[in-house]
């Protein structure tokens, strides 16, 4: 499932992505609730920790959402068609560990903040563990 469309910057520890809502998730109908904005963090992380593994000539691994400490929604659904920004920053501190924690940031293209968060990401250090056969 792939929800976020373009990578708009970046640093060493930090992206801004952009995201289309579309009406062809597999969960939305007239609207998308603002919970997806979880995942939509989690998948923009994972852009932002495959662009840092390319730079160190790594091969990007698997990660997966383990959960959030806080998430806040400030409206109740996303609609088909809004444009979002995905903002992510990796705590530098939690760089290099299995575990790695992320805050995020949705706001709309006027810049009203949608919903915020900090996530909990895994990184295994072997996938095939974690990759049936």
């Amino acid at each position: 499932m792939l929800l976020v469309d373009e990578l708009i910057s970046s640093t060493d520890d930090s992206a801004v992505v952009a995201v289309t809502i579309r009406n062809d998730y597999p969960f939305s109908g007239d609207s998308v609730g603002t919970w997806v904005g979880l995942e939509l963090m989690a998948q923009s992380a994972a852009v932002l920790s495959k662009l840092r593994k390319q730079q160190k000539s790594e091969k990007p691994s698997l990660g997966f959402l383990l959960g959030s400490r806080s998430y806040a929604a400030y409206i109740p659904k996303f609609s088909p068609g809004q444009q979002v920004l995905v903002e992510i920053r990796l705590d530098p501190e939690s760089l290099g560990q299995a575990t790695i924690t992320a805050s995020g940031a949705i706001r709309d293209t006027s810049g009203q903040l949608i919903c915020e968060g900090v996530l909990t990401l895994f990184e295994p250090n072997d996938d095939a563990l974690y990759l049936s056969k």
